[in-house]
């Protein structure tokens, strides 16, 4: 399963560094310029910044950890975010990663 979110904004590329950084002190976490993962253990998170927008892809196997991964994610987004107004909204693809067409 996958749980989705683009969110715009013009500071994509500050708020994936940020949101690296703080989650570097708890779980694995990999920066490489616009790109980003961290490793939570309900699932592992791909961030890609644009010039407009960020995008969050987080890989978890339960309704559970989506809605964990949704929260701790988009919660810490939004307090890093402080000046902007940003709407964080989730959608899920119920199919098992593994039956996935790509």
């Amino acid at each position: 399963m996958q749980t989705r979110a683009t969110v715009t904004t013009a500071n994509s590329a500050i708020l994936l560094s940020k949101l690296c950084r703080h989650f570097a002190h708890k779980v694995p976490t990999n920066l490489a310029g616009a790109q980003g993962i961290i490793d939570f253990p309900f699932g592992r998170c791909r961030l890609a910044a644009d010039c407009d927008r960020l995008d969050l892809a987080i890989d978890i196997r339960t309704g559970y950890e989506a809605l964990q991964a949704e929260q701790v994610v988009g919660e810490h987004l939004l307090r890093m975010s402080r000046d902007e107004d940003l709407a964080v909204d989730w959608v899920r693809d119920d199919q098992p990663r593994a039956s996935r067409e790509n």
